[in-house]
């Protein structure tokens, strides 16, 4: 049976045997019960938030290489003060939040439009 499945199951099925056990007079049972739904559910949070964590990785890892990547591209062609005027552009749009995202990969994406269109304009 595959993991997830598995892994469904027992999330569904964990805390409604620790609701049925509460009916039983079997002590032990109930606490084991309980113990495994609470434990579940601590599994599924931490499995969400390494999740969540390597979204983000990929997110600002993907953006942040084009902008290194284009940067040096500029740079190497000798257009130093396109580079600054667009980083300066980038700092004064960018305003990093614990809440969003604050369209990181957008602005990024702006700066190398910008940078690569200005090349194929020379």
């Amino acid at each position: 049976m595959d993991p997830v499945t598995v892994a469904l199951v027992l999330v569904v099925v964990l805390p409604l045997g620790w609701l049925a056990s509460e009916f039983q007079d079997n002590r032990g049972l109930r606490i084991c019960v309980g113990v495994l739904a609470i434990a579940m559910s601590f599994f599924v949070a931490f499995v969400a938030g390494s999740l969540e964590q390597m979204r983000s990785n990929t997110y600002f890892g993907d953006a942040s290489k084009k902008l290194i990547e284009t940067t040096i591209y500029a740079l190497d062609d000798g257009r130093i003060d396109e580079v600054k005027l667009g980083l300066k552009e980038l700092a004064a749009e960018y305003q990093p939040s614990y809440e969003t995202r604050t369209n990181y990969d957008q602005l990024v994406s702006v700066y190398v439009k910008n940078l690569k269109r200005n090349r194929n304009n020379e």
